[in-house]
């Protein structure tokens, strides 16, 4: 990868990693927040030529929530701990395929 698209690449991870760093994980997450990191998902796909949709949080979790009696919030949310899993799975992919100077091995070893 040529430096300006190491860079940019540095560039969107960072933004993910202030993303996760600012957010409350025991919270849910409003909709401007996902917005963003599905921006961000969208620029590192353009960037990598990477299928990245399967770490996009799903539109069906993004919704308003109910108060009672038919009621539901103005603001749309999502489920921090469905929003987190998404972001944490894809900064691992990028730590481990870009970030990582070691062969990294997947899988189990058994000990004899």
């Amino acid at each position: 990868m040529e430096n300006q698209s190491q860079d940019k690449l540095l560039r969107l991870y960072v933004r993910l990693n202030a993303l996760k760093s600012n957010l409350s994980k025991n919270s849910s997450i409003t909709d401007n927040f996902v917005r963003e990191y599905h921006l961000i998902i969208d620029e590192l796909a353009n960037l990598t030529s990477l299928d990245l949709n399967e770490f996009k949080v799903p539109m069906s979790e993004v919704r308003p929530y109910p108060l009672g009696e038919g009621k539901y919030t103005q603001e749309i949310f999502c489920n921090g701990a469905v929003f987190f899993s998404k972001l944490d799975a894809l900064i691992s992919y990028f730590q481990i395929k870009y970030l990582s100077k070691d062969d990294v091995k997947i899988g189990f070893s058994v000990k004899e």
